[in-house]
């Protein structure tokens, strides 16, 4: 009996072994996921139920966590701060331990689960939606999350700019978003392509709503009527260009960009020398 023990046994790492030396251990991992937990990606978890989004009344860095929420089916309510409730809710926020470093975005589940930063919000929920990278494929999503926020840096720096002005505007859309989409082109998926329609693979994944929702702010901006001529910043990057038509065409997506409980793109304040540079609210 002992022998065949250790037979057996040698017969079972000398197939691991044979799985890891031909790279096929990914894979094989990714397999053994789905089938115990039903969802794709590399690490799954649990299912949730509910979702309170702690934030903000507008768009901002909620809006790729409202649209997984969307398109998951994941049902949650939002908590809307205005600048007058804000200070009282961080300080709770902080107190309670929901808000790690004093911010939102943040999520607290029908579970009592929470975690905060938007980033990783999106992540958790991917993971347990099915929309995580696959394990073969994590270095590529990483490099495609933090791209994004590099991207979306140099809008949101200009727009919080004291001195935010028109020549800014024009700047910005002439020389910077074009430097900075060039580089999301060149890796951007070939949505006619077979296993390649996605910047995660060939399946929706949360750095998706990251890169879909940093174009549909940069195409916002370029066609915000501010007194200037109109700038479709999209045009010279077919990719990015289907990749965009593509996604916001998914029904569930769909169906949350023209519904009225989405908030309307606004601008935080009028560029100096426009004709109207009051302040969004």
């Amino acid at each position: 009996m002992k022998m065949e023990f250790i037979q057996v046994a040698f017969v079972l790492v000398a197939a691991l072994c044979a799985i890891y030396y031909s790279g096929q251990g990914p894979s094989l991992l990714r397999k053994c996921n789905e089938i115990l937990t039903g969802k794709a990606g590399c690490a799954p978890v649990g299912d949730v139920d509910f979702v309170t989004l702690h934030y903000f009344a507008g768009r901002g860095r909620g809006e790729p966590i409202r649209m997984l929420l969307e398109e998951a089916g994941i049902p949650y309510n939002q908590t809307n701060f205005t600048k007058d409730t804000w200070p009282e809710a961080k300080a709770a926020g902080i107190k309670s331990g929901y808000y790690t470093y004093g911010q939102v975005p943040a999520i607290v589940t029908s579970s009592g689960f929470h975690v905060a930063q938007s980033q990783a919000v999106l992540h958790y929920l991917g993971r347990a939606a099915g929309m995580d990278c696959d394990c073969d494929l994590m270095h590529q999503c990483e490099v495609v999350a933090l791209g994004v926020e590099d991207v979306r840096s140099k809008l949101s720096k200009m727009l919080y700019d004291p001195e935010f002005s028109l020549d800014m505007r024009d700047d910005y859309l002439q020389n910077v978003a074009p430097v900075w989409l060039g580089y999301l082109e060149k890796i951007a998926p070939n949505v006619q392509a077979k296993n390649a329609g996605f910047f995660g693979g060939n399946r929706v994944t949360w750095v998706d709503f990251l890169v879909f929702d940093v174009l549909e702010n940069n195409v916002e901006f370029g066609m915000y009527d501010v007194g200037r001529p109109l700038v479709p910043v999209l045009d010279q990057f077919p990719r990015l260009q289907s990749f965009y038509n593509v996604f916001k065409s998914r029904p569930r997506i769909a169906d949350y960009l023209k519904s009225k409980k989405r908030a309307e793109y606004k601008l935080y304040k009028m560029p100096k020398g426009s004709s109207t540079q009051t302040k969004a609210q």
